[in-house]
């Protein structure tokens, strides 16, 4: 029964996680005004849901040997997918781009702290300096790309710049949309692996763009800073390059900083005052919040229910 149970859980959150996310993906082509939304919505579902089928199951070795001894029983990773749907969903509503990746890793702790699990501080550790990496280094890397191509942009066709433009968001797109699904929704799947998890969790990701993904889509795509062509592809394929390498080492990150990170880094060229600093704060805040919220409120679920 609990097995069924944890099933539809992992598809609902799956669903919320990629509305939550479409800002990553979906974000800078809505935000740049290439394409309609739903065609975008679709286009980038299909790139979580590779992603999640293809390397997905890498993430089940940052759980089980990783923040916590072993891997989860079924009770237990209910309880994180539980929590972690909970904040998802009051957060997209909300419509601030959240780390659920933040949120599962602060769960995780949780619920070892509360069942005697023994907890691996050195790779808890490790995964919130990554958390800080994630961010700096796309910031950095997006600055970079973002500069290179508004040196050569100039000297080049207009119709050559028209399509490159075009192709580099689209493949930009496809990219963070292949690492959302590898590692934050492959975190997902990992926690009761299985091909038919593997599989809900790939459907689920295309529904939840496509139906609730336009909120969170408005925040990082308009209220942060206006993206045009240059910058919605420089903060994406930064993102993704950061994503993919932390992917392989098997941490969870965040999408949701490294885009984040990569548009603020596109900014930098021309100052400051572009900048929406209100919603950056707004947004940091959520950051450092999520995974001490997700841990307490898991405890809290454990405390008040009759799961181990």
């Amino acid at each position: 029964m609990l097995e069924y149970v944890y099933l539809i859980l992992a598809a609902v959150l799956s669903f919320i996680i990629s509305a939550n996310n479409s800002a990553n993906s979906v974000g800078t082509l809505y935000g740049s005004r290439m394409t309609r939304y739903t065609t975008a919505a679709l286009y980038s579902g299909f790139f979580i849901a590779l992603g999640t089928v293809l390397e997905g199951w890498k993430m089940g070795n940052a759980i089980g040997g990783g923040i916590v001894e072993s891997p989860l029983t079924l009770s237990m990773a209910l309880m994180v997918l539980l929590t972690t749907a909970i904040l998802m969903l009051l957060f997209t509503l909300l419509s601030i781009p959240l780390s659920s990746s933040q949120i599962m890793v602060g769960s995780i702790v949780g619920v070892g702290i509360a069942t005697g699990l023994f907890i691996n501080l050195s790779f808890v550790s490790l995964v919130g300096i990554s958390w800080i990496l994630t961010f700096l280094f796309s910031m950095g890397l997006a600055y970079f790309f973002y500069a290179l191509l508004s040196h050569f942009a100039p000297h080049m066709g207009f119709l050559f710049i028209s399509r490159f433009y075009t192709l580099s968001l689209l493949l930009g797109c496809a990219f963070i949309s292949y690492t959302l699904g590898a590692n934050t929704l492959g975190l997902v799947a990992s926690m009761n692996p299985s091909p038919l998890s593997l599989a809900l969790v790939a459907i689920s990701s295309i529904l939840g763009v496509y139906f609730l993904g336009k909120r969170t889509v408005r925040t990082a795509g308009k209220r942060i800073i206006r993206l045009d062509p240059p910058r919605a592809f420089s903060a994406q394929i930064a993102g993704a390059i950061v994503v993919e390498i932390f992917t392989q080492m098997h941490f969870p990150v965040s999408v949701t900083q490294t885009i984040i990170g990569g548009i603020i880094g596109t900014g930098l060229i021309k100052g400051y005052r572009e900048m929406n600093k209100k919603l950056l704060m707004e947004l940091g805040i959520s950051w450092i919040a999520a995974p001490i919220i997700s841990l307490l409120l898991t405890l809290l679920i454990l405390k008040v229910s009759s799961l181990p």
